[in-house]
């Protein structure tokens, strides 16, 4: 599968700046807005110099519409506070989307889901080791990263669908 070179662009500053984020959430529990920011913007610059460049405009206009979509449906789970879902991980999320939004609707949802199992698989092993207790506090974001890392690699060598 070729890929477009300002595609690996985006990529390589994406995975730069989650670099970042995860530290920082890890750290603090917080996904600071200038990073995000800056991941979103390098992202959508070179999404966009992609489609300009090879004519993939399609690809480009799924790629926010799934920033859209899982920004959206973050804000929904944040809602009700009792997810702990925070604002930093559904900007992230929406982050996110864009990248895996390039290469299809597949790539999304297997992202996303490998979020939350990898996440979920994680927390709850630490609750049986009794490792954490209920009420601790776990960071999204480098779980968001990695499902999206991991559904890119899985995309690119054609395990998953776009």
């Amino acid at each position: 599968m070729s890929v477009p070179a300002a595609v690996v662009a985006a990529g390589a500053w994406l995975a730069a700046v989650s670099a970042a984020l995860v530290v920082a959430d890890l750290r603090t529990h917080r996904l600071p807005d200038r990073l995000v920011g800056a991941a979103a913007a390098g992202v959508l610059v070179l999404l966009t110099v992609a489609a300009l460049t090879t004519g993939q405009w399609t690809d480009l206009g799924r790629a926010v519409l799934a920033a859209a979509a899982v920004a959206a449906g973050s804000v929904l789970l944040a809602l009700p506070r009792v997810t702990g879902l925070g604002l930093g991980d559904v900007k992230l999320a929406g982050v996110l989307g864009l990248w895996l939004g390039w290469f299809g609707w597949g790539v999304v949802a297997t992202g996303l889901l490998a979020a939350f199992v990898l996440g979920g698989a994680w927390t709850t092993a630490r609750l049986l080791i009794r490792r954490a207790r209920h009420e601790d506090a776990v960071p999204l974001g480098p779980w968001l990263v990695l499902g999206a890392a991991l559904a890119t690699v899985a995309h690119l060598a054609g395990l998953v669908p776009a």
